[in-house]
């Protein structure tokens, strides 16, 4: 919690240079997302964490039938969203957003399935979360968090601004309440908050010269991720300005190489009410 504020401090910020970026990373990683997601079956959609609307966008996109039901925390996030929404024609009737707090929910309905996606990480007691949303899943609702593994990072050749930068960035999300490894925890968390039939797989990118237009893609998509965390953590004094250039310039420079490798996995989980 940022205790001058009141407020949990947020490592990636608001700015709108940040909520575009949540909508192109939404993109670049759907794929091996949303490929082991099946909402066919489902109608009423409870979406924790729903931000500017990136996932709720691929949600609609690819289960036209569903209703959603997004809850923020940030209001100037569902103003976003709802901007986003109503571009690409989305109306009330087919997505709505609540500012609440994901730890203690009181809506008004039961939903068939929840999606958490990129959201645990940020939040304190994560598990408090699952349990405040069981109330309001219908019996046998299915449940698809996928989550962040971040020691699992690993390019070749390791460039020192990357990994250094890399470290510094998920210390500083734990001494924000975070946690950069939470996606190896879900299995043990879903069990804690009462879910049953919990599944758990792995999924992500290994990159190499075999693919070298999508390794292009995804260096860059992840140096605008590590970038985010830069007005945070040189505020905080743990980087520099020159910390943060030597870090994108490394980037950049593992993109261009063409025996660079790119290795990352999320957990993805499925679990039942």
């Amino acid at each position: 919690m940022d205790k001058d504020k009141g407020t949990p401090k947020y490592i990636h910020g608001y700015t709108s240079v940040e909520q575009e970026r949540l909508r192109e990373q939404a993109l670049v990683i759907e794929r091996p997302i949303y490929d082991f997601i099946d909402f066919s079956k489902v109608k009423d959609l409870l979406e924790i964490g729903s931000g500017v609307g990136a996932q709720t966008e691929i949600l609609l996109r690819r289960f036209p039938q569903l209703q959603i039901t997004g809850v923020e925390y940030e209001t100037f996030q569902i103003k976003k969203a709802q901007e986003n929404m109503a571009a690409l024609g989305y109306g009330p009737e087919k997505v709505s957003f609540i500012q609440q707090d994901a730890t203690s929910l009181h809506l008004d309905k039961t939903f068939d399935a929840a999606f958490i996606c990129w959201v645990l990480e940020h939040i304190p007691d994560p598990v408090r979360v699952l349990i405040s949303m069981k109330p309001f899943l219908k019996p046998g609702a299915m449940v698809s968090v996928t989550e962040v593994f971040n020691s699992s990072f690993y390019t070749y050749p390791y460039l020192p601004a990357v990994m250094d930068y890399w470290e510094i960035y998920n210390q500083y999300q734990v001494t924000i309440g975070g946690d950069p490894q939470v996606g190896a925890k879900l299995g043990a968390l879903l069990q804690e908050a009462g879910y049953k039939d919990i599944e758990l797989r792995s999924g992500g990118f290994h990159l190499d010269r075999r693919k070298p237009e999508e390794k292009k893609t995804v260096f860059t998509y992840w140096k605008n991720l590590m970038s985010s965390g830069a007005p945070l953590l040189i505020q905080e004094g743990l980087i520099t300005e020159k910390d943060f250039r030597a870090m994108q310039e490394a980037m950049d420079s593992l993109k261009e190489m063409p025996e660079s490798i790119f290795y990352y996995r999320f957990i993805q989980a499925t679990a039942y009410a």
